[in-house]
């Protein structure tokens, strides 16, 4: 057994193995192979040989050369904490196969309990019988379910014959008989059919997913909360036990917008290509996780290659999403680079995203997505990223443009936001559309005074009502237009000398409304009907300030902000810290032309660099 971090450095060494034998044919690639698997090569040998028997499994022959040849790099997650978890698992009831397989994968995405784990690799492993079934089965599968009918060898061999998802324990899973199946029977010649009922598949799944933690039963997992990682290779799962062929794809890193994106894919011969929505979150790569071997880099001596770049089984399929275009860049010095690399900004930093190695002085990365900024960089021995050439963006008809501040010509900056807006943000603030303000003498607001009703949609910022201080009540209160639709970050109200002004909650209850009153903006309150302040006595107030339920990035009074922009070789160039009196911050003499980002060092993690143009940032 080993463990993760030392099987990385052994799949990197057996791959260079394979990969110098596979230079003469099949066979050499084969007996590299056979000769890693040391005691378990008599395993492996009782499947090749039980296939060289009789013609006609032929093409099973080939299917467990293809499995063989491609078993490095492939493990299984074990150990005494996994023989512990799952016997708690097989104790659970009432709980069906393919879910109790989802449970058993959940101790592999917590970093926590990873590092408990030994590793057992498959060619070392694997047993005779387990694999000659599995292809058996695999075979049954493609031969007789009606959706795969023209599905190519090829594909087939890819996306519905391996043993495997992911790094779950090895069983007879493609045995278990799923009540699944039976979405699938009204199954039809047209795609948009076949899709629909992969669809309930995964609507089905989902659901199991959200009520995952409560089946779990390691104690200590209990606060899992599934996200696309995990759903996806639920989905995948399902996906192959019904016979239908299908990949994990994702996005390692959104290219305008945190995090990244993981789904399961069905693998269809009557389409070559499929979309992703490319207008809130946009692609700079797209990579499909494989069971057969794709190029890696090739580290030179005491080069560093990010791992992601060594991982045999990310194959880019980014073309057969979005448009792309390739990016060629010449600079000094990229002959001294062995690999370069494509970097977006995601999460604070540059993370690459795409590798290539250079030709003499040029250095072409093929298949990018665009409309996007990327940042060319190397990586140094110690592993420090370095870039060779300015930031650049490459725009939809596919000219590239570096970005190249100009120090020689300066400009002015009032910035509102640090992060561009999110698609649901429209909903949030139109809730609030008819909402209203009032007051009262009475406690249960009999002809009450109308203060305000809100007539136009807010934002994202602070909403101030002026209020005649000639009122005096006792009762003041917000209604929802729409009961729990309204969601209040903030509700301050402020006499007449402008200071604020507290007293009992009401409308609500008072141990729920903590949100409303605490200094962070990304705290929210949902309005059942109405809330409001019993202030003990008639007051007199001057003002009213809310702020609905949003992001936290625009511009907070009492906020510390930062101002950067990109000066190449240097990096990032800041234009001092400033303390936000207001809805906005303002800099002077800011280098033109540039590439800018806007740093919040009292709150949040939301921050996206810009260009500036027609007096706005545009972000990316």
């Amino acid at each position: 057994m080993v463990k993760p971090n030392d099987m990385k450095k052994k799949t990197i060494i057996l791959l260079w193995l394979v990969t110098a034998y596979s230079c003469s044919n099949y066979s050499s690639r084969l007996k590299a192979v056979l000769d890693y698997s040391g005691t378990n090569r008599a395993e492996l040998e009782k499947v090749l040989d039980h296939y060289s028997q009789d013609p006609a499994d032929s093409l099973k022959l080939k299917a467990s050369i293809f499995l063989i040849e491609n078993m490095p790099g492939h493990y299984t997650f074990g150990g005494p904490y996994m023989k512990s978890y799952n016997e708690q698992l097989g104790l659970l009831k009432n709980c069906p196969y393919y879910e109790k397989k989802i449970i058993q994968m959940v101790p592999f995405d917590h970093i926590g309990y990873r590092q408990q784990l030994d590793i057992q690799e498959d060619v070392k492993y694997i047993k005779a019988d387990f694999l000659i079934h599995q292809i058996e089965l695999a075979f049954n599968q493609w031969q007789t379910r009606p959706w795969n009918e023209g599905v190519d060898f090829e594909n087939f061999k890819e996306y519905l014959l391996p043993y495997r998802v992911e790094n779950e324990p090895l069983d007879y899973w493609r045995d278990s008989i799923s009540p699944l199946q039976k979405n699938l029977e009204t199954y039809s010649t047209y795609y948009d059919n076949f899709r629909h009922s992969i669809s309930q598949i995964e609507n089905r799944f989902r659901t199991f997913l959200f009520m995952l933690d409560k089946k779990i039963p390691e104690p200590d997992l209990k606060n899992f909360k599934s996200d696309c990682i995990p759903t996806s290779k639920a989905n995948l799962f399902v996906l192959r036990i019904l016979g239908v062929p299908s990949a994990i794809d994702f996005i390692p890193h959104f290219a305008n917008r945190n995090g990244r994106h993981y789904w399961a894919t069905a693998i269809d011969p009557r389409i070559n290509s499929t979309q992703v929505y490319q207008g809130i979150y946009k692609a700079p790569k797209i990579y499909r996780r494989t069971y057969s071997h794709n190029p890696t880099a090739k580290p030179g001596k005491r080069e560093y290659v990010p791992y992601f770049f060594l991982d045999p089984f990310n194959k880019d399929v980014t073309d057969l999403y979005i448009p792309t275009s390739e990016i060629r860049l010449s600079a000094p010095g990229i002959r001294n680079i062995r690999h370069g690399y494509l970097a977006i900004f995601n999460d604070l930093s540059w993370q690459p995203i795409a590798c290539s190695k250079p030709a003499g002085q040029e250095i072409i990365f093929p298949k990018m997505g665009k409309d996007i900024v990327y940042l060319p960089v190397h990586y140094t021995n110690k592993k420090e990223m370095v870039p060779f050439a300015p930031p650049l963006i490459l725009y939809s008809d596919g000219t590239v443009h570096p970005i190249i501040a100009n120090k020689d010509s300066l400009q002015y900056m009032k910035l509102v936001r640090k992060y561009p807006n999110r698609g649901e943000s429209d909903y949030w603030y139109s809730a609030f559309i008819d909402s209203h303000f009032e007051a009262a003498d009475n406690p249960d607001f009999k002809s009450p005074h109308s203060i305000c009703t809100i007539r136009h949609k807010p934002d994202y910022r602070y909403q101030f009502i002026p209020i005649d201080t000639t009122l005096s009540y006792r009762y003041w209160r917000f209604v929802a237009n729409e009961a729990w639709r309204a969601h209040l970050s903030d509700l301050r109200f402020y006499d007449k000398h402008k200071q604020e002004i507290k007293g009992k909650i009401i409308g609500m209850d008072s141990t729920k409304t903590n949100e409303l009153f605490d200094p962070d903006p990304l705290s929210m309150c949902m309005i059942p009907e109405w809330v409001g302040m019993d202030f003990g006595k008639p007051v007199a107030l001057s003002q009213i300030r809310y702020l609905p339920r949003n992001d936290a990035n625009g511009i907070f009074p009492d906020n510390q902000y930062e101002l950067f922009y990109y000066d190449f070789p240097q990096g990032w160039i800041s234009m001092g810290i400033k303390t936000a009196t207001g809805t906005y911050i303002e800099y002077d003499d800011v280098p033109s032309n540039g590439l800018y980002w806007l740093r919040n060092h009292t709150l949040g993690q939301e921050e996206r660099i810009f260009t500036w143009e027609n007096g706005k940032a545009h972000f990316w």
